[in-house]
């Protein structure tokens, strides 16, 4: 490892950050038949996976036993998991997985499914590694440079705001769940209280899409066992009126696309009525 190459090292971070994004979105899209971004933050990627994976590269790249290396590197990965939650929930004051329904799990962090998939990896990411490397040595040092430059602003960026976010969304549960604990208040009434205004209704059903931002809602959706540690009520009466919120929206744009479909079929049998019409006064007046 050579310090001055720690641009280059950073594209692969990034490259294996856009690969585990693609994968944990494909795995959640799939079984829930829509798009599902499942990365912590904002863009197109996990950071997990890079960290990960530059782990595999140098950490157990000179294993030559694959039985060691899958040993090595699943273990490396499963602490490196382990960490990531312990400090995402010390940080933030909340669990994003919890693999406490399946067996053979320490402490709902890891589990036995996690180590295997991660030691196959292991011994899989030296292999896809090569053609990687090689994707990145063509490329110029100018550019490399240039390339980790706006790739670690990006990210920077991202880190930042998800963290604003966040900090928002926890102040939201420690004021719902007090409401709650002091009046046992209705979220929509607490919201009206506080005078903060959200958009429109279907029937009595009220949308949350003005009290929580766009990556609230998206977080919520994206990480189903997404649970505060401190405000576990409130959160789950939030993710109630988010779940009824984007069912709404899509009733209410499957109701815009049937009727504009109602629109088009209307119109098309008002013309074809009014052709049949000037056809048949076409021929009476030839008739006569």
């Amino acid at each position: 490892m050579n310090i001055s190459n720690i641009p280059e090292y950073f594209l692969w971070f990034m490259i294996y950050a856009i690969l585990g994004w693609a994968w944990e979105s494909f795995i959640t899209s799939v079984p829930q038949r829509r798009f599902v971004n499942r990365g912590f933050l904002n863009g197109p990627y996990c950071p997990i996976y890079g960290v990960g994976a530059l782990l595999f590269i140098f950490g157990t790249n000179y294993i030559e036993n694959p039985i060691l290396r899958f040993l090595a590197g699943a273990i490396i990965a499963c602490a490196l998991e382990y960490v990531t939650s312990w400090a995402l929930e010390k940080i933030f004051k909340a669990r994003w997985w919890d693999y406490t329904p399946r067996r053979f799990n320490l402490n709902g962090r890891i589990c036995l499914e996690g180590f295997l998939v991660f030691g196959i990896a292991a011994v899989v990411i030296p292999y896809i590694h090569q053609y990687i490397a090689d994707f990145t040595a063509q490329f110029t040092p100018a550019f490399i440079n240039s390339a980790f430059s706006i790739c670690l602003i990006i990210l920077v960026t991202d880190i930042v705001i998800t963290n604003r976010a966040l900090t928002r969304f926890n102040r939201i549960l420690r004021e719902y769940q007090r409401a709650i604990d002091r009046r046992r208040l209705d979220f929509l009434e607490f919201i009206r209280r506080g005078r903060r205004v959200f958009e429109m209704r279907i029937g009595s059903t009220h949308r949350i899409r003005n009290v929580l931002s766009y990556q609230q809602r998206r977080i919520l959706a994206a990480f189903p066992h997404f649970d505060s540690t401190r405000y576990e009520e409130a959160l789950a009466r939030i993710r109630k009126l988010n779940t009824e919120s984007r069912r709404n929206v899509i009733i209410e744009r499957q109701v815009k696309k049937a009727t504009k479909k109602a629109e088009r079929k209307s119109s098309h049998a008002a013309r074809k009525k009014a052709r049949k019409k000037a056809t048949a006064r076409a021929r009476s007046n030839r008739r006569k």
